[in-house]
């Protein structure tokens, strides 16, 4: 015999036979099929049995009769497993109970109305009445319209509140990304005195995320699944829809939630879909939203970056020093927009000059401030100090405050000419060794050896340097270079090494500072054809003039800035 099963209200799990030709169901104790909630009228529906089928009919109730979550407007045919739902109080129609329906097996608290799975949001909404896709038609219009989330965001929830007139709360949640964290990006309230107190279900929120799929939840504080989870009691969550936001890589980032604080307002399994509709289009309107933001911030840093590129270059010499009797060359490369190679000329008491050269270890912007410092404390020290060696240890210290011994260092070489004497003063802080380059016999030897050398500025707090000083000959030249050069590789991934170096200046032999410079630089970039710099290329040399020769063009050297990877 046909039964209704109670699944939800008083006597949960019983069944209840369907005998004679019609059965009242109501408050009135009277009635066939008794439901004690005062929001239910005193006979509320009925089901009748009319040449050996059953059917549904409301009878004109306050809050209506719903069978599989559509409103009953007229006599309605019943099906097998055909749920009916009065306020709360939910049965399914039955025609002919078996041992689960009697509770053997059966699930009676589970409240999931419907499970939309992921699909085109075109087949979810293909069943939606005109006015509602009109509503949807006007939320996507909406949501072309900006691409600044400020802006976005209330005009999604704008639209929510419009489209489904029985929702309390919206939540727009997404998960932080690499963290489990919920982030609420949008809360609102039907009411806007509760917003401050609106909170939402991490449970219900992590399980759409986690399914990817969009749900309905008749009773949240019924459901086996959420009972245990406080919040649901304690923010009151009734009826929940929880869709999920997809991106372009078909991965949740994000839910929207809608829920009631009411038992009378429930959502419809096409509620869920005209939502999963909305979410689709929202979700479109967040990402291409997030792409733009992106873009301006690339933009801005990009911008940001060619400023700091031009103030960085003022760092370093604009003209060539002009002293009697020696000629000087030089070549800045950076490897991105800027970069952390410095080197000046710095113009010392009694006709001396200092040339010194560094590299702060890394690249891009942090080793670029961190030049920027060494450059104004590399001429602070000089002209404070006339002892090279104590000038350089006072630099170590300025500088070591600021330095790291992992990752954070600079190697330094400077050398002092005096033009009088003829005669380089050196100290080298682990860096490559400057090069001296003899003109009376072709010779290419160190021009501080390695009992000399100190460790890089920055390592050792309070680190005493040595000097060394040799004479100049005429024709005699002394090249500074950074491990740029040294590193550039082809290719095949092989570093132009010193070996590098030393077959070009033997090529060259002993010529001017420009032409020496000049070789370097063409040999290294034709040895990286095809291949982005690696690390910034700074190159440094004076020489002594042969007798008679010309003075050599004396303009800013030139300053080349790789563009960088992408």
């Amino acid at each position: 015999m046909p039964a209704l099963h109670i699944l939800k209200g008083a006597n949960e799990g019983t069944l209840i036979p369907l005998e004679g030709d019609k059965i009242i169901l109501g408050r009135n104790p009277d009635c066939g099929v008794v439901i004690p909630i005062t929001s239910v009228s005193r006979e509320h529906a009925q089901i009748v049995r009319v040449a050996g089928r059953y059917f549904i009919e409301d009878k004109q109730s306050r809050n209506g009769t719903y069978l599989n979550n559509q409103a009953v407007t007229s006599r309605t045919p019943l099906k097998n497993n055909d749920r009916i739902r009065i306020c709360d109080f939910v049965a399914s129609f039955l025609e002919e109970p078996s041992g689960a329906e009697n509770g053997e097996d059966a699930d009676p608290s589970s409240t999931v109305e419907a499970i939309v799975p992921g699909q085109s949001s075109h087949m979810l909404l293909e069943t939606q009445p005109a006015e509602r896709l009109r509503g949807l038609l006007e939320i996507s219009g909406n949501l072309s319209k900006t691409l600044h989330l400020d802006e976005l965001l209330p005009k999604i929830v704008e639209g929510m509140f419009q489209l489904f007139r029985q929702a309390d709360r919206f939540f727009l949640i997404q998960a932080e990304e690499g963290t489990s964290r919920l982030l609420p990006r949008w809360v609102r309230t039907r009411r806007p005195h509760d917003e401050s107190n609106a909170r939402f279900s991490r449970s219900i929120v992590r399980r759409c995320l986690e399914s990817g799929q969009a749900f309905l939840i008749d009773d949240a504080s019924r459901d086996d699944r959420f009972q245990l989870a406080q919040s649901v009691v304690d923010f009151r969550i009734r009826s929940v829809m929880c869709v999920p936001l997809i991106g372009g890589d078909d991965r949740a980032f994000g839910v929207i939630q809608l829920d009631t604080q009411d038992r009378s307002k429930k959502f419809t399994q096409e509620d869920l879909k005209l939502l999963w509709g909305v979410a689709n289009q929202a979700a479109i309107a967040l990402e291409n939203a997030r792409m733009h933001e992106d873009a301006v911030r690339q933009e801005r840093t990009r911008r940001d970056l060619e400023l700091a590129h031009q103030v960085q270059l003022r760092f370093l010499p604009a003209r060539l020093p002009q002293v009697s009797g020696y000629e000087f060359s030089a070549h800045y490369q950076a490897a991105q927009e800027v970069g952390g190679d410095y080197y000046g000329f710095i113009p010392l008491p009694e006709g001396r000059l200092a040339m010194a050269l560094g590299d702060v270890a890394g690249k891009g912007v942090p080793a670029a401030l961190l030049m920027a410092k060494l450059s104004s404390d590399t001429r602070f020290s000089l002209l404070a100090e006339p002892n090279l060696a104590r000038a350089v240890s006072n630099l170590n210290d300025q500088l070591y405050e600021f330095t790291s011994q992992i990752d954070r260092f600079v190697t330094f070489a400077v050398a002092v000419l005096d033009p009088a004497r003829h005669t380089l003063t050196l100290v080298n802080a682990g860096h490559l060794s400057p090069l001296l380059i003899r003109r009376a016999d072709g010779s290419l030897k160190d021009a501080v050896s390695k009992e000399t050398a100190g460790v890089p500025l920055g390592i050792m707090d309070g680190y005493e340097f040595d000097s060394c000083q040799v004479d100049l000959q005429p024709g005699d030249s002394l090249l500074v270079y950074t491990d740029g050069v040294t590193d550039a590789v082809d290719v095949r991934q092989k570093a132009f090494g010193t070996k590098g170096v030393m077959n070009v200046l033997k090529g060259v032999g002993a010529a001017p500072p420009q032409v020496l410079v000049e070789s370097l630089v063409k040999a290294v970039q034709q040895h990286a054809t095809g291949c982005q710099p690696y690390d910034d290329i700074t190159l440094v040399c004076l020489g002594r003039s042969l007798p008679g020769a010309s003075p050599g063009d004396r303009k800013a050297p030139p300053v080349v800035t790789a563009k960088p990877k992408g």
